[in-house]
């Protein structure tokens, strides 16, 4: 949608924000983030227990929607939706936790955007 309204150097500008402000002001250093694909990102939060990664997830929901995107002098309004998923101990690989994870976004995406949502 950014793409379609703003042109796709917004889109671009968009997503690298993103990434430096969650990179830079909301996760730790070990944790690891990368960009999965498209206009999603995967964040893995190591030894964080439940509660702190459901903080976690709406401390960067809420960020992102008051940061100021701005490209070219138009300020870009931007929301994200999360999905969060903990790895079990039954879990053979890390696609088990990844495919939760993107049900728990679709939830979010599905159910109004601009939410946080944890896989059961």
């Amino acid at each position: 949608m950014i793409n379609d309204t703003y042109g796709h150097l917004a889109g671009d500008y968009v997503l690298k924000e993103i990434a430096k402000v969650i990179r830079d002001k909301l996760i730790r250093g070990n944790d690891f983030f990368a960009r999965a694909g498209g206009e999603e990102f995967s964040l893995l939060l190591l030894g964080s227990p439940p509660k702190q990664a459901e903080e976690i997830g709406e401390r960067i929901r809420a960020t992102i929607e008051t940061h100021n995107f701005e490209f070219e002098g138009k300020s870009i309004p931007i929301t994200i939706s999360i999905g969060i998923a903990f790895k079990h101990e039954r879990d053979t690989g890390w696609e088990f936790v990844y495919e939760r994870a993107d049900k728990a976004l679709y939830h979010s995406k599905n159910n109004g955007r601009n939410r946080v949502s944890v896989a059961s």
